[in-house]
């Protein structure tokens, strides 16, 4: 028997939402409306109604995608009985994700996916997942690399040891401050909570916790968020970790650079590169680092995070699969490890 379609509904309908389907250069589906409304998403999902503060963003995403929208909060669900809802996804501001997570917990939803970051501090994250656990509810966090096949696949070749023994990661995320947006503003944190968070998130992913060594937060004015962030972690396997986060570039950059015992690889916005040992072509009896390609690299078209998380969804609502990535748990620890920065 054909499984039900997950009823789900979308909160915020801006750049991740929605917008950023019309770029050009994008891989799509790129938003989640793109998931949602592709030949997959429609076998798998159905959307009952979208919903955003603007009436004028709302019109533009009901022009767009010919599906129904709302002004403001959906709290129309009740009075008019369409609960349940299966699966709400909240794609608003940062500074909101906390209330509206709540929100849609108090109507009864119990499948959330959640924009990074959770909440704007561990304890807000810690709120959620009390009411979450006594709902008896699911929360995702979009960290979307996780689901990224080629980040997978550097992942498990890690783990098996066929990159050898992972030694340093060193990870850069640099924005622009010429256009800024919310990520410097008081509403949506600085650099390293609206967008470090995801390097944040690859290194917990890759060797869990890590202890904080070294921290350096530069800010233009007392009370202002950061325009830099600067921190030396180590995990336990003795792992060196190094997070730049900032502001000021003419360009946007985000990369995790890994060396091992016998390889380097890069991961980025850019694409991947992988290095591995070889005899020297300059040096006699020692070792280079030479370029290649591992055979099982997953090829570009097959390259795609939002798939990814929404099909992890749809099997553990389905009852297919227990296995999440990215939960409550390990975003609280996440926050924990941004506000150790912050303070430090």
């Amino acid at each position: 028997m054909k499984p039900t379609k997950i009823k789900t509904i979308l909160i915020g309908l801006g750049r991740i939402a929605s917008k950023l389907e019309k770029d050009p250069f994008r891989k799509k589906p790129c938003t989640h409306m793109g998931v949602l409304m592709s030949a997959w998403g429609k076998s798998q999902f159905e959307f009952v109604s979208g919903f955003d503060s603007n009436p004028e963003v709302c019109l533009e995403f009901q022009n767009q995608w010919k599906t129904p929208t709302e002004t403001g909060f959906p709290g129309f669900l009740l009075e008019n009985k369409t609960l349940p809802i299966d699966l709400a996804i909240i794609a608003t501001p940062s500074h909101t994700h906390e209330f509206y997570a709540k929100e849609c917990l108090k109507l009864g939803i119990r499948n959330l996916l959640v924009e990074k970051p959770v909440a704007m501090s561990k304890s807000g994250a810690k709120s959620i997942a009390t009411l979450a656990k006594a709902k008896k509810a699911r929360v995702w966090i979009n960290h979307e690399r996780r689901y990224h096949p080629s980040y997978r696949f550097v992942r498990d070749e890690l783990e098996k040891g066929n990159f050898g023994i992972l030694k340093s990661i060193r990870a850069s995320v640099f924005t622009s401050a010429k256009n800024p947006g919310i990520a410097f503003s008081k509403f949506g944190g600085g650099p390293l909570l609206h967008d470090g968070t995801h390097a944040m998130d690859l290194i917990h992913w890759l060797v869990g916790k890590p202890k904080l060594i070294f921290a350096k937060v530069e800010r233009p004015k007392k009370g202002m968020v950061e325009t830099r962030a600067y921190a030396c972690f180590e995990s336990k396997s003795n792992v060196e970790i190094v997070l730049d986060v900032s502001g000021g570039r003419d360009y946007f950059q985000f990369e995790i650079d890994i060396h091992t015992s016998s390889h380097r690889i890069i991961c980025s916005n850019d694409g991947f590169q992988f290095f591995q040992s070889t005899p020297s072509k300059l040096y006699k009896g020692f070792q280079s680092l030479q370029s290649y390609i591992p055979k099982q690299f997953p090829k570009p078209a097959s390259s795609n995070a939002f798939l990814g998380i929404y099909n992890e969804i749809q099997s553990v609502i389905h009852g297919e699969s227990n296995h999440m990535e990215g939960t409550l748990s390990e975003n609280i620890q996440i926050l924990e490890s941004i506000e150790s920065i912050y303070r430090h």
